[in-house]
This record gives C-alpha cells, structure tokens and sequence, in this order.
C-alpha cells in the first residue's frame, strides 16, 4: 500500500488554480479569500498525477501549503478510521482537554483576535499558556496549543516560527511516527536535509516496532526517501 496526502493550498490565483486543474486535480473544497482561493485534495503516491502534483507544490513555495500523510484515500475516511479505532481515547482525551480551563480560555481568545485579523497578537497570546501546559503537565493542550501557533505561523509565512511550535508539539503527540515523518518533510521543505533525515530516522525507528498496516505503509514511504535511515537503526 501506499501513502495518501491531504493537501490544503493557500492563495491562489487563477492561473495556479488552473495549473493544478489541467494536472487532473479535483479539489474537495474551495474557499475564496481577499488574497485568492485555499482548496483542499486527496491525492495517493501510487496516482499517475502525484509526481507532476508535487512539482507543482513546490513551485508555490512550502508557506503556500500543508501536506498531511493518511493511511486512506480521504480524509474522511480517515478521521472515521481513526474513530472507529479510538473511541475511548478520543473520549479520555476530550476529558482531560475539559480539564483545564485556562487552555479552552487562551484558544477562544485567539481565535477571537483571528477573526478580527489580528494574527500576530493571536499567536503571541498562545506562548505562555503552552510554556504553562508543559510545566503543569497538560499534554493534550501543550499539543493542541503548540498546533494552533504552528497553524497561525504558517498563514503568515514565518517557517521558521511554524518549524519551532512544530517541534515543540512533537513529545505530545499521539501518534510519534507519522508526527515525526510530517516533520522531516516540513524540514526537507525549508531546506535542513541533516534535521530532516533525523526526524525521519526517528520516525522510522518507531514504526518498525509496530505491527499495524499504517506503520508499514509509513516505514515504505520513509525508505522510499531516505533509504539510509535502515542503516542506523
């Protein structure tokens, strides 16, 4: 099997619009902005249109677009595999999200200061409170937290701000495997090829210790890029 990318592409013009169109492209979703239209795609690595997709992509810039790796060919499909699988967690883990007011307060707040555009105010607000998630050992909203400044970061096309809150949600995450590899990927964009090869080494360290079909897939898309990485572990 192979990997599946849901892709969200911010600002474009008609003339990418209709680059990716041409390509065979047929976008999930199109929202139109002051600054172009942001669409969303599922595209497979086995699709004959994903080599001239990713060229594409590049084209644009890494700060014009998110890429995340699924295990199935929408996203739909797998946010219900993901419920399906972890029901429980999902309902411990909103839990211990309600448990703590002072994230749910930070988030609304943020979000308040989005909406009125305020994007750097919005993203300032959210330092202390993940620097305070992680003393008080509030794992789930030091990730949620560290993902909205990562989100805001990147709608302003600050990489390197975007690379940080990244990084510093990765210890949290649910799933290390495939939060390491969309990391080394989001470095491979901005050029850090030895942090990139890392990140993936990490990755592929965790997934050859599971037995799941998602693992498997993650460990061929690693080799795929980074056949080295099997040397070291």
């Amino acid at each position: 099997m192979h990997l599946f990318h849901h892709i969200v592409v911010f600002s474009l013009n008609e003339e990418e619009k209709r680059a990716f169109l041409e390509a065979g492209v047929e976008f999930t979703r199109t929202t139109k902005t002051s600054r172009g239209e942001t669409v969303m795609f599922e595209i497979g690595e086995d699709d004959p249109r994903y080599e001239r997709v990713t060229a594409l992509l590049k084209s644009l810039g890494a700060e014009r677009f998110r890429d995340s790796s699924m295990t199935t060919p929408t996203l739909r499909d797998w946010i219900a595999k993901m419920v399906a699988a972890g029901g429980e967690r999902l309902k411990q883990e909103a839990a211990m999200l309600a448990q703590w007011e002072r994230g749910r307060e930070v988030v609304r707040q943020s979000t308040e200061l989005l909406k009125s555009g305020k994007q750097e105010e919005a993203r300032q607000l959210l330092d202390p409170a993940i620097a305070e998630a992680i003393q008080g050992n509030h794992s789930r909203w030091a990730s949620v937290l560290c993902r909205c400044a990562a989100a805001i970061s990147q709608s302003m096309g600050d990489r390197q701000r975007q690379i940080h809150y990244e990084e510093q949600a990765l210890p949290f995450a649910t799933d290390y495997g495939f939060a390491a590899y969309n990391f080394a990927q989001l470095l491979l964009s901005d050029g850090q090829l030895a942090r990139a090869e890392h990140y993936a080494a990490e990755a592929y360290r965790q997934s050859i210790t599971q037995t799941a079909d998602a693992d498997r897939d993650l460990i061929t898309a690693i080799l795929r890029q980074w056949p080295n990485v099997a040397q070291g572990a």
